[in-house]
C-alpha cells in the first residue's frame, strides 16, 4: 500500500492499522446499560478484538481481556463474583483491572505474576463506553440536553452487516433521504422537506455543521462529530413520536460489521416512559432477529422493501441497511462519481485523511470539542 493510499484507508481498523490507532483515541460505545445487568459477563468485539464487559455485583461495569491466562479459555462464560470475575474453566478469578486475584488448586500461586489486559470504562446516556486507546483517556463528551429531566433515553443497540464507513458516509448525505426513506416518510405522514435539497458543510470545533435547504423553503440543521458520531434529529417509526433528537455512534466490530449506537430523546418521563420503552425493547428484540436475513433477502432479489412491514420500529435502519450493503459490505470507492450533492461526503473524507496523515507522521491531531449549542433543528409540520 502507497504513502497517500494508507491516509485514505478508513475501512480497516484492527490495532495495527491508522484508521484503529485513531479511532482507539476517542471513548467508544460498546454496549447499552440496560441490556447488562449485575452479576452478568458478556463476550464483545469492538475494532476487530475480541473482549469480555461485565457488570459487578456492585453495578460497575469492566471491560478485560476475552481469554483467561490460564489455559485461554473464554472468560465470559465465567462467574461473577463481587466486582471479579471467575474463569469457568479452572477457577481463577481476575478483578476488574485484570489483575488475576484467585489461582484454585496451586499450592504456591503466583496470582500476582499474572493479568489481563483492562480498559477504562464508564457509563453515560444509558451506554457503556470503553476507552481502548493508549495512556490515560481523554474527558467524555458531554451532551446537556440529552441530560434533562424533561426528556427520557432510549438506548438503541443495532448490528449492521457492512462496514462502518458505509454509515459514516451516510452520516453526511441528504440527498438519499427521499429516495431510500420516501415509504417510511409516506407510511408516517412526514412530508415537511420535499425535493432535492441545497447542502452546505463547514469544518467545526467538533467536526462537521451540516445545513440543508429544500425547495419549499424549510432547512435543517445537522452536526458530524469526529471520528464517527451524527447528531440530529431524525424519524422514529412509533405512533406516539414522529421524530426525536439522535446522538448517534458507528462503531467497527471487524472490516464487514459494525455496530449502529443511539440515544434517542424520548418527549415524556415517568410510567408512560417506562411503559413506552418496555414495549419498544420487546418489539426491537423480536425484529432484530431477521433483519439482517430481511436485508440479505432483498439484495438477492428474492424480496422487495414493499414486501416488508413499514411499522416496524427498526424501518429505517432496514432501508439504510439494504442501500448501505448494497454498496459491498466494503464498498469501492475508487470507482464512484461524487457531485455537488456529495459535498459533505467529500469533506468528511478529507478531514479524515488529514488525521491519518498527522497521526502517520507523528504530527497533533486537532482536538475536537463539542459546544452545547450545537444542537439539530428541523422544521416544524
Amino acid at each position: 500500500m502507497t504513502r497517500a493510499a494508507k491516509y485514505l484507508d478508513f475501512i480497516h481498523t484492527g490495532p495495527n492499522t491508522l484508521a484503529g490507532k485513531y479511532l482507539r483515541m476517542f471513548w467508544q460505545p460498546v454496549f447499552c446499560s440496560h441490556e447488562l445487568g449485575p452479576g452478568r459477563a458478556v463476550p464483545i468485539r469492538i475494532l476487530e478484538e475480541d473482549l469480555t464487559l461485565y457488570r459487578g455485583d456492585s453495578g460497575s461495569p469492566h471491560v478485560i481481556g476475552f481469554r483467561c491466562a490460564h489455559r485461554r479459555t473464554q472468560l465470559s462464560i465465567g462467574w461473577v463474583e463481587g466486582d471479579c470475575l471467575r474463569c469457568f474453566y479452572h477457577g481463577w478469578k481476575y478483578d476488574g483491572s485484570g489483575q488475576c486475584v484467585e489461582q484454585p488448586a496451586e499450592p504456591k500461586p503466583f496470582a500476582d505474576k499474572v493479568s489481563i489486559p483492562s480498559y477504562p470504562v464508564t457509563e453515560y446516556l444509558g451506554l457503556i463506553f470503553a476507552y481502548l486507546g493508549k495512556g490515560n483517556p481523554p474527558p467524555l463528551p458531554r451532551y446537556p440536553k440529552l441530560e434533562s429531566s424533561d426528556i427520557s433515553l432510549d438506548a438503541v443497540r443495532l448490528d449492521r452487516i457492512c462496514n462502518y464507513f458505509n454509515n459514516i458516509d451516510n452520516s453526511l448525505d441528504n440527498a438519499h433521504v427521499r429516495f431510500v426513506h420516501g415509504r417510511h416518510r409516506e407510511t408516517a405522514g412526514d412530508e415537511i422537506v420535499k425535493g432535492d435539497p441545497m447542502i452546505s458543510v463547514a469544518e467545526s470545533e467538533w467536526g462537521i455543521k451540516r445545513e440543508v435547504r429544500y425547495p419549499n423553503g424549510k432547512a435543517i440543521t445537522a452536526y458530524f462529530g469526529m471520528p464517527n458520531i451524527n447528531y440530529l434529529n431524525g424519524q422514529v417509526v412509533d405512533p406516539e413520536i414522529k421524530r426525536a433528537d439522535l446522538l448517534v455512534f458507528k462503531v467497527p466490530v471487524d472490516d464487514e460489521h459494525h455496530i449502529h449506537f443511539e440515544v434517542r430523546s424520548i418527549p415524556f418521563t415517568g410510567e408512560r416512559a417506562r411503559e413506552w420503552l418496555q414495549r419498544r425493547r420487546e418489539k426491537r428484540a423480536r425484529e432484530a432477529a431477521n433483519r439482517a436475513v430481511l436485508v440479505e433477502e432483498v439484495l438477492r432479489g428474492r424480496l422487495h422493501l414493499n414486501d416488508i412491514d413499514p411499522n416496524r420500529t427498526d424501518y429505517v435502519m432496514v432501508e439504510d441497511e439494504i442501500a448501505q450493503t448494497g454498496q459491498g459490505k466494503i464498498p469501492d470507492r475508487k470507482h464512484e462519481h461524487l457531485g455537488r450533492s456529495d459535498t459533505g461526503v467529500i469533506l468528511l473524507r478529507q478531514i479524515w485523511q488529514r488525521e491519518l496523515r498527522a497521526l502517520a507522521e507523528g504530527q497533533p491531531t486537532k482536538q475536537w470539542t463539542y459546544r452545547p449549542d450545537m444542537i439539530p433543528t428541523y422544521p416544524d409540520s
